[in-house]
């Protein structure tokens, strides 16, 4: 089939969602994200300098986890896209497989008394277990659920756009409330750790069930057509918008994750106390929302590509400055905190709306709907980035010479390093995330026109 369409009038798909369904998804991502913003964002200063693992198990930890990823997000997503109960295809993942991983992100914040050996082995198991599979088992759904409940792309962006909103606010109020629990309970003691933990796994747990209670799947597979993993795989390989969209995201959460991981250091070091990550944490989570808002009103006049661009120049920018003026002035430091938080949240807004797009465009080229096959890759994607960046920082850590001693003096070295990763390394992150965009042709009228193809071969099957 070819990539030509016939221009046709943009005639709206019929909404099919209520305002509580919508909410639903938005409540179960304050739980999906809280439990896995403390697995994934905490996780990493638990094992260097809690359990005190050796900064290059950590790291290969890392890259063996998102290489056995490779394989579980992938059949996670046949499974997910192969599932047929009566409450739908995802949602019966988010009521058995969310509770689960809320339960094993709380033991992983457990110090067992077995020595450094014995720490390794049992770190290791429950990272590869945890992350790998019990948060693979939920992610992959809950994220398909937006093209399930709805194919009115209006509406389905809005779902994206408040989903997204919820979950930089978890997020960010997470990074407010942990440097200052940790500060209040002592940073040093593993037990402060798990007396957060457990209270955000608990609160995961409520609202992964309430997500399911008031989340409903209308847009159902056509069951007569045989599952084929061949045409799944040609919709993500073959699936040119996708792998814009992907490339993209890389980099737009490689820039936030690697921020997100470097804000404990870049507090406790090169600014000097770990309580000032809870103002920056705040500047985040605000800064974050406005931007995912500005980008709901940008995009409807200038289009989703469009923004990217200028979304990459800013921050670049911003970064860049940031870099040279140095980290002694906290106030100016919070205000480019401003300024590349608003527009990273507008950026994993747009990436993640323009992905779902690319579930009909797969669809009208092979003829199968794989919405947790294309959600896969997403989920992949966000892992394998996340270990990048995690390793990046300890490769810095490690290189530069960081004595996660409470009360040591860091060295210059150690000081410049976390700051260019911080500024220098994020700004060329960013300019790369739109350097696809210049190749994405999946404009919003492109879109419409092959919404309306779809719906005229459905018709002729009924007929």
């Amino acid at each position: 089939m070819t990539d030509e369409v016939k221009s046709t009038p943009k005639k709206e798909e019929p909404k099919m969602c209520t305002k509580k369904e919508q909410l639903g998804h938005a409540l179960g991502v304050l739980g999906h994200d809280s439990a896995y913003t403390m697995w994934g964002t905490w996780m990493l200063p638990f094992m260097t300098d809690i359990l005190m693992l050796p900064y290059m198990f950590t790291t290969i930890l890392n890259v063996a986890a998102r290489v056995f990823d490779a394989f579980t997000d992938v059949t996670m997503g046949v499974i997910a896209d192969r599932t047929r109960s009566k409450w739908g295809r995802f949602r019966p993942w988010v009521l058995r497989a969310g509770p689960i991983f809320c339960l094993l992100m709380i033991i992983s914040f457990i110090k067992f008394p077995v020595g450094t050996v014995g720490l390794c082995v049992i770190a290791g198991i429950l990272y590869v277990i945890t992350g790998s599979i019990a948060f693979t088992a939920v992610d992959i759904p809950f994220w398909s659920l937006p093209a399930a409940m709805t194919s009115n792309t209006e509406e389905r962006s809005s779902i994206i756009g408040t989903t997204t909103t919820a979950s930089n606010l978890v997020t960010g109020l997470l990074g407010v409330v942990m440097p200052l629990a940790l500060s209040a309970l002592g940073e040093d003691k593993w037990t402060s750790y798990l007396c957060i933990a457990i209270p955000v796994g608990i609160f995961a747990m409520i609202m992964y069930l309430l997500s399911f209670k008031m989340v409903r799947e209308h847009v159902v597979p056509d069951d007569s057509e045989t599952f084929s993993l061949r045409l799944a795989l040609k919709n993500i390989f073959t699936n040119q918008p996708l792998l814009c969209v992907q490339i993209a995201n890389v980099f737009c959460l490689g820039g936030m994750v690697l921020r997100g991981y470097l804000l404990y250091y870049y507090s406790s070091y090169n600014l000097g106390n770990l309580a000032l990550m809870a103002p920056l944490s705040a500047i985040s989570t605000v800064g974050i929302v406005v931007g995912a808002i500005l980008f709901t009103l940008l995009a409807k006049y200038i289009g989703k590509r469009n923004c990217m661009f200028g979304i990459a120049v800013i921050y670049a920018a911003t970064n860049i400055f940031l870099y040279f003026a140095g980290w002694e002035n906290y106030l100016l430091v919070c205000a480019c905190a401003v300024i590349t938080t608003v527009t990273s949240g507008a950026a994993i807004v747009c990436v993640n709306a323009m992905m779902a797009d690319t579930i009909e465009y797969a669809e009208w080229k092979t003829g199968q709907r794989n919405e947790a096959m294309i959600t896969s890759t997403r989920c992949f994607v966000t892992k394998c980035v996340a270990a990048i960046a995690a390793a990046a920082v300890i490769t810095v850590i490690g290189m530069t010479g960081v004595d996660p001693t409470p009360g040591a003096v860091q060295t210059a070295s150690a000081l410049n390093g976390i700051h260019t990763l911080y500024t220098l390394v994020n700004a060329c992150v960013m300019i790369c995330a739109v350097i696809p965009m210049f190749f994405y042709k999946l404009t919003e009228k492109r879109h419409a026109e092959i919404m309306e193809e779809l719906a005229a071969r459905k018709a002729q099957k009924k007929d």
